[in-house]
């Protein structure tokens, strides 16, 4: 557009200095330019590619003749550039210019922005290094899995102990809240004799009352006999409450409970059978008749565990 409006004479001509434009409107100051520079209102249109009942209302500032004001402020600049004056003061003048305050509000506001933006290059940092929070936490899973492969396995050893001296406890609770069953045989010949500890003898209240004169024999006391040792397989004699488990080869289960203390326990199945005692310091085991040591087959936690062979 420059070239064109050149071509009007304009080409050597210096750019206009605006005097006092305080009292002059957008189209009294286009109007003078284009007069200063001797150009007609058809010729500029023609070269701006614009009707010229459009450049005579915006220098007649009827801005209602025009599509819409953003239109007007185009115009008003592309005949700026085209006579070579300073766009600022004529688009001042147009509706939809902000004030010069705001404007500078405006770009300070924008400024502040850019500079406040983070100028990250990727998710983890400015660089693209991963963030701090990240590499902590893999450190963290690094030791961890690092302290998992350099344990002991005996470390693994007693936690799985503990677990299961956890779970016999839980199992025993459970099985003493439960009454004894009382001793009878079953389909595959067990003998289950349940001695009850003795009660505590209670103090006498009543007055002692003299013996008759005749001599009475006292009843023998009723004394619990132990299994026959022909009867019975394994016997259990209990001194403390243990939890006992034995099953047949099959996997059937002939004794799966706490043997209270006291209590004395026969059994008679298809052997071999497996035996877990579950605090073998207090119970003797009997095998055929004959005493049965657990001392050397009870592990750490009191655990005591054997098969009855054939």
């Amino acid at each position: 557009m420059i070239e064109k409006a050149s071509e009007f004479g304009a080409s050597a001509a210096v750019p206009l200095v605006s005097g006092d434009s305080t009292f002059m409107t957008a189209g009294d100051m286009l109007r003078e330019a284009r007069e200063a520079h001797g150009l007609h209102i058809d010729m500029v249109a023609a070269a701006l590619k614009v009707s010229t009942q459009k450049l005579a209302a915006l220098e007649a500032d009827d801005i209602d003749a025009l599509p819409d004001p953003v239109f007007a402020r185009a115009l008003a600049a592309s005949v700026c550039r085209a006579l070579r004056i300073d766009p600022a003061p004529v688009l001042a003048k147009l509706p939809g210019a902000q004030p010069a305050g705001l404007a500078e509000a405006d770009r300070t506001i924008s400024k502040s922005l850019r500079s406040a933006a983070p100028r990250s290059g990727g998710v983890g940092g400015s660089n693209g290094q991963p963030s701090r929070a990240l590499l902590i936490v893999v450190l963290m899973l690094l030791i961890g899995a690092a302290v998992l492969f350099w344990l002991p396995q005996s470390v693994f050893d007693r936690i799985g102990e503990s677990i299961s001296r956890l779970t016999a406890a839980s199992s025993s609770a459970d099985a003493s809240a439960e009454p004894p069953a009382a001793a009878a045989p079953s389909a595959s010949g067990m003998v289950v004799e349940a001695v009850p500890p003795a009660a505590p003898v209670a103090a006498a209240t009543a007055p002692v009352v003299p013996a008759p004169s005749a001599a009475v024999p006292p009843a023998p006391a009723a004394a619990t006999a132990p299994a026959a040792p022909g009867a019975n397989l394994i016997v259990f004699v209990a001194r403390e409450d243990s939890w006992v488990t034995v099953n047949e080869a099959n996997g059937k289960s002939l004794l799966r409970r706490t043997v209270q203390a006291g209590e004395t326990v026969g059994l008679t199945g298809a052997p071999p059978l497996s035996v877990v005692v579950g605090r073998a310091s207090g119970v003797e085991v009997q095998v055929r008749g004959k005493p049965f040591d657990l001392a050397p087959l009870t592990r750490s936690g009191g655990v005591a565990r054997f098969e009855v062979k054939p």
